[in-house]
């Protein structure tokens, strides 16, 4: 896997918006917060164009994603939001042309898409983590700014991140993917589904009930996509337990579709929508460790 370089102060960060139109009010709040921490911000030209749903045109968004990839000044890149889009960037992008080293990229939800499509078909690591009009613009906590900027500085945050729940016991080690459910499964069938051999699988989502999370999980498993992981981490979900806000009845759900497996299963790491978000690096090599219940980071994010 290849490795951006780190972050340093008065670097530039380049915004791009490659899904949902962008509130800009939200954008600024959120471009302010980075640079009061020392970074320099470009608003892609195209950041808060409107084309019905999307933020601008596909091929605008394709366009504007790549020239931040290859300006030579635009040391990393942060998506504004996600929402919907991204997936109909993914036939338009060359993924053999991005720059050899890679730029950090950062994003979760939608985004999901380019990130593990980045990591697998392009070998670079990627970066599930907040976004400038969304937890940059409403307010990172403490932990969540420290932990972000430890990996794009130096390589490393939190060396491992606890999780409450073990629903499969075990430890394992394996390169990080994932992100969101129903993203994921909306990859399936097409050239840019995930390839989970010998992966460490994250997965999260928001407002989903615990018979969608069932459908989802069973259709990767029908897929065969949950056969050949070495683990499985799942975020903290906590719209998606149902009416009760129970977790028994989503916990359930998950058992009974990872019941054939060996590896090890956890749950509520405190990652993607909702809560902290904690940054994830995807592509590098982590260890699931459900008797202690943590999630390791065993390399550094960036050179």
């Amino acid at each position: 896997m290849r490795k951006p370089p780190r972050l340093h102060s008065g670097d530039v960060i380049g915004v791009v918006s490659p899904a949902a139109a962008v509130n800009e009010e939200k954008l600024r709040r959120g471009s302010y917060t980075l640079e009061q921490l020392g970074f320099g911000v470009r608003l892609g030209e195209h950041v808060l164009d409107r084309h019905r749903y999307l933020a601008g045109t596909d091929q605008d968004r394709a366009a504007e994603l790549t020239g931040m990839f290859h300006d030579p000044y635009i040391r990393a890149i942060f998506c504004s939001r996600a929402g919907y889009g991204s997936g109909r960037l993914l036939p338009l992008l060359d993924l053999s042309a991005l720059p050899r080293p890679p730029k950090i990229f950062l994003g979760f939800s939608d985004v999901t898409l380019l990130l593990n499509v980045f990591v697998q078909q392009a070998g670079m690591v990627c970066f599930h983590g907040p976004v400038v009009a969304g937890e940059f613009a409403d307010g990172l906590t403490p932990r969540s700014q420290a932990h972000l900027l430890g990996l794009l500085t130096t390589g490393f945050g939190e060396p491992s991140l606890n999780f409450p729940i073990s629903l499969r016991a075990g430890t394992s080690t394996g390169m990080l993917i994932g992100g969101c459910l129903s993203v994921l499964v909306a990859t399936l069938g097409t050239p840019f589904a995930l390839d989970t051999r010998d992966a460490i699988l994250f997965i999260e989502d928001i407002g989903e009930k615990p018979y969608r999370i069932d459908r989802m999980l069973t259709q990767l498993k029908q897929a065969g996509k949950l056969e050949h992981l070495v683990g499985v981490i799942f975020g903290e979900m906590k719209s998606c337990r149902g009416e009760t806000d129970d977790p028994t009845l989503l916990l359930s759900v998950i058992d009974e579709v990872f019941a054939d497996y060996a590896y090890p299963v956890g749950f509520g790491l405190p990652a993607g929508h909702e809560g902290e978000n904690l940054t994830l690096p995807l592509g590098t090599q982590v260890r699931l460790d459900t008797h202690l219940c943590t999630l390791s980071f065993l390399e550094p994010a960036v050179e």
